[in-house]
């Protein structure tokens, strides 16, 4: 079985956390990563697919410095939902980051 690999979500999540600004688009490992915030203690993530932001998107999540909520929109995986919490969880401590999970709403 040929499973998808992440590894590039590591090095991606700490140069997020470690960016100087959280308003920037730059290409990351043939993806266009999309940083959006209106304060320096919280910042919003969009991966997409390739450098192509309209290519669909590979994940979306947004991290609050100051309360350490990792909240998760959207990812294409299972497992990329993981490796996003755990890397997380590696930076900043298991106990201390709180993961949110967005539910879809169904308009019906």
């Amino acid at each position: 079985m040929n499973r998808k690999r992440y590894n590039y979500i590591h090095r991606l999540v700490e140069k997020i956390t470690t960016s100087p600004s959280n308003n920037m688009e730059f290409c990351y490992y043939g993806h266009l990563v999309s940083l959006q915030s209106g304060t320096t203690d919280y910042v919003d993530v969009t991966v997409y697919n390739t450098t192509d932001r309209y290519s669909g998107e590979t994940a979306d999540f947004s991290f609050d410095y100051w309360t350490k909520e990792l909240d998760i929109g959207y990812t294409e995986s299972d497992r990329l939902f993981d490796v996003i919490v755990q890397v997380f969880q590696r930076i900043y401590g298991k106990r201390n980051v709180s993961v949110i999970i967005e539910e879809e709403e169904n308009f019906d």
